[in-house]
């Protein structure tokens, strides 16, 4: 009725690979890091805002030195805001489902898993949905044997269906802690490819930043007393 060796299957006791810890173990210090990062722009933009313009005030002669002035300002607080904006995506919850290792921002996820789906589905087949369906087969097999168990007279076969019971909801449970191991790692996934993307908005908005403040600095130094 079932199969035993695949509750046997070699995995943790949460069915994910031996050796393996939740990839939900990971967004901690993922999201640690987006902190760090907005904090030390917020530095950036302190400093921006706070010695410098009130240093320079005295500096400047006309209004076209600052007005150049106040452009550097506002566009080196414009790249810091952009910059902080994007970062703190990484910080913001967001939901998944197993069909997001469907989607592009997965495919580095697709790949690997394409590669070896041994390590990812183990005996369970070779695809999400593979798993998904033997998931629901162990437990459909154990509902039937439980509903025949209710009515057979026999201690032999109560027995049998006993360890058919025992092993269909074995196996179950090796499928569906499978499917939640692959939910948290495609979850984890989108947190990495958040932050990714906030690092490429940081250094762009690092790099308008350092414009203003060469625009700023070329303003202050360059403006002469009429």
């Amino acid at each position: 009725m079932t199969d035993p060796v695949l509750a046997s299957a070699a995995s943790g006791q949460d069915g994910s690979p031996v050796g393996l810890p939740s990839p939900l173990d990971s967004i901690d210090d993922m999201r640690a890091s987006a902190k760090w990062t907005i904090g030390a722009l917020a530095a950036v933009g302190a400093a921006l805002l706070g010695g410098a313009p009130l240093s320079a005030v005295g500096k400047l002669h006309g209004f076209g030195p600052a007005g150049a002035a106040f452009a550097g300002l506002v566009i080196g607080l414009a790249g810091i805001g952009w910059a902080i904006w994007h970062t703190a995506d990484a910080l913001m919850p967001i939901g998944t489902t197993l069909a997001a290792i469907d989607q592009p921002e997965l495919a580095g996820l697709r790949a690997q898993i394409q590669a070896e789906p041994a390590a990812f589905f183990g005996p369970f087949g070779s695809s999400v949905q593979e798993l998904q369906s033997k998931y629901v087969l162990w437990q459909t097999v154990a509902a039937r044997a439980a509903v025949m168990l209710a009515g057979e007279p026999d201690e032999s076969q109560k027995s049998k269906l006993a360890q058919g019971i025992a092993d269909a909801l074995a196996n179950a449970a090796q499928a569906g802690a499978r499917l939640r191991w692959l939910l948290e790692l495609a979850h984890a996934w989108r947190v990495r490819d958040q932050l990714r993307r906030a690092r490429l908005h940081t250094f762009g908005g690092a790099a308008v930043a350092a414009l203003g403040a060469i625009l700023f600095v070329v303003a202050t130094t360059m403006s002469a007393p009429p």
